[in-house]
């Protein structure tokens, strides 16, 4: 079983994902090449549960069942 330990940043209404990583939190994305320049964009979601269920599904490729999430007390941006 993989654990994975995450925390929600929240600004405005908005929730961002990070994640623990070796040298401290990384927040989650993707990046997106449009063939003449790309960007990194990250996971966002009006809902936490819809926000982890995105992250897992496109991020890890691993089911909720199969993953221990350790979640650590949200950050709110003012």
């Amino acid at each position: 079983m993989r654990t994975i330990k995450i925390r929600y940043v929240k600004r405005n209404d908005t929730y961002y994902m990070e994640r623990k990583s070796l040298f401290g939190w990384k927040r989650l994305g993707y990046s997106v090449d449009m063939g003449y320049g790309g960007f990194w964009q990250s996971y966002t979601s009006k809902d936490k549960k819809e926000l982890l269920n995105e992250v897992l599904e496109r991020h890890f490729e691993a089911d909720k069942r199969f993953v221990e999430v350790i979640e650590y007390p949200m950050i709110k941006i003012y």
